[in-house]
């Protein structure tokens, strides 16, 4: 294991957080928020010396005294895992410095949440309400760059090393560095487009410049934080809703689609999409989960109008619609934006959200989750076992886009459903354990496994992760970052044999 290239990798990250921080400094700064800014000044100071240590301490090391690559698969994988780590940690200081979070934990868990994209948050709503621009767009800012991937961003703009850390980030198999980057900018040129498009589509919709930005950073992140403590439900406004709702599903979507259509135009695009079984499985999902959830509202009928009842009113056709299809995609994305408080919605509502966040968003995409395509590959996996089963000669395939799938594809799937279901349930025993009630420990570690957001009861999309004690703070930060690498990379940290050379 080349620890050394490890260290000056990070270096590099270090100071391109330094960099990054030096933009919500200069909102603070536009806004006459001197301590603010001078907060993430700071912050963006140390982020630099603590990089430029690094860098000087591990000078040379990417390449051996023979000028061959010294930096491989294992070391990516490292970086991959440290740098979340990292991240998350120099993201804590503004939170600190400006005395916006009350600990050391606090801000470390709400800068966790923010470059996983979980968007589960400390603050209250009132407390989100009274917090800085500067703060608040940073905890945005955050979402937007984890979003696509810090790593990715790194890769976009390192000399050496990237295929590596673009395998051990677990989106490409290519073997040509160059074809590597290349693919790394087209990725972060499709994001930035779609952003900006997202915040023109929000200000034309009649919110601030200040809120359509932070907004929308959250959105194509599907993160889900917001400047207001009621999220969307805060704009009273079913155009804004609907705007959040294509962007949501757009995030969620792969980014491979968007290249198509960028590189390729609209017929190859469209093509693609049609021949894909995720997205389709993925537009089904939200299709059929939204008509189920819209009459179950409406036959619910809540209070059904009468005064005094502290249930929301369904009587309305269109609400029910306008609020199930808003909860669905937030839900099925992992955005965790919200517009209803769907923890007081029937048993059968809480349940199909609870599975729409364990499903999640496509792969290769900004959305969490256990991903639409592993969710694919094990149920027809599971449907042909019994297939086998009952017709032991049959010869009977898995496939995907009509095509048989590998053997190790569905292997890989399948191991991965086992880890998620180890740490599901060793993260909610621990919860339970440290004083959580079942609902609360089970919903909060499938939140924060898959970068979700909000959970039902104690976490509820009206409450928040503030009132939870330090371990379990501490618990769901690291199932935030288990979530965010899908296991493999921040797993193999703990095997001793893996930093044997």
């Amino acid at each position: 294991m080349n620890r050394r290239a490890i260290g000056w990798i990070l270096g590099g990250l270090c100071l391109l957080l330094a960099a990054a921080l030096l933009v919500p400094a200069g909102v603070s700064f536009f806004y006459r928020e001197a301590a603010v800014a001078r907060a993430f000044g700071e912050s963006a100071a140390l982020a630099a010396v603590a990089g430029v240590a690094l860098r000087l301490c591990n000078r040379h090391s990417m390449r051996t005294p023979e000028g061959r690559p010294a930096f491989f698969r294992r070391e990516g994988m490292a970086v991959v895992a440290l740098a979340w780590f990292v991240t998350s940690a120099m993201g804590a200081l503004p939170f600190l410095l400006c005395g916006e979070a009350p600990s050391l934990v606090d801000a470390l868990f709400e800068s966790t949440s923010g470059f996983t994209t979980t968007g589960a948050t400390v603050f209250s709503a009132a407390q989100v309400d009274a917090l800085s621009r500067g703060i608040a767009f940073w905890r945005c800012f955050s979402h937007w760059i984890g979003g696509v991937g810090i790593v990715l961003v790194f890769v976009a703009i390192m000399p050496t090393g990237g295929r590596s850390l673009y395998r051990s980030e677990g989106i490409s198999r290519e073997e040509d560095q160059p074809r590597v980057r290349d693919i790394a900018v087209a990725i972060l040129r499709v994001y930035v487009v779609l952003t900006a498009v997202h915040v023109l589509l929000l200000w034309a919709a009649g919110l601030s410049p200040f809120d359509s930005v932070v907004h929308a950073f959250s959105t194509m992140a599907t993160g889900g934080f917001s400047n207001h403590g009621e999220s969307i439900a805060y704009y009273r406004s079913p155009v804004v809703e609907l705007i959040c709702v294509v962007f949501m599903i757009a995030a969620g979507t792969s980014f491979t689609i968007w290249n198509t259509l960028w590189r390729g135009g609209p017929k190859l695009a469209l093509g693609k999409a049609l021949q894909s079984s995720e997205l389709k499985l993925y537009l089904g999902l939200l299709a059929g989960g939204t008509a189920f959830l819209w009459l179950m509202l409406w036959f619910w009928g809540g209070s059904n109008g009468q005064p005094g009842s502290d249930l929301p009113d369904y009587s309305r056709f269109l609400l029910c619609g306008r609020d199930a299809a808003f909860s669905l995609t937030s839900i099925l994305t992992c955005t965790g934006y919200a517009t209803a408080d769907f923890d007081r919605w029937p048993e059968v509502g809480r349940m199909l959200l609870v599975v729409a966040a364990f499903v999640g968003a496509c792969g290769g995409s900004t959305g969490g989750g256990v991903k639409v395509f592993r969710f694919l590959i094990v149920t027809r996996a599971a449907f042909a076992a019994v297939r086998s089963f009952v017709s032991p000669r049959a010869v009977v395939r898995v496939s995907a886009d009509d095509k048989p799938l590998e053997p190790e594809v569905i292997a890989s799937a399948a191991r991965y459903f086992v880890l998620w279901v180890l740490a599901a349930i060793v993260g909610s025993l621990l919860l339970a354990l440290l004083g959580s009630d079942l609902v609360t420990s089970v919903t909060s570690v499938v939140s924060c496994l898959n970068n979700v957001g909000p959970g039902l009861a104690a976490v509820g999309p009206s409450a928040s992760f503030g009132h939870l004690d330090v371990c379990s703070k501490l618990v769901l930060c690291v199932l935030m970052v288990l979530g965010r690498l899908e296991f493999y990379a921040l797993v193999a940290l703990f095997m001793p044999s893996f930093w044997r050379r």
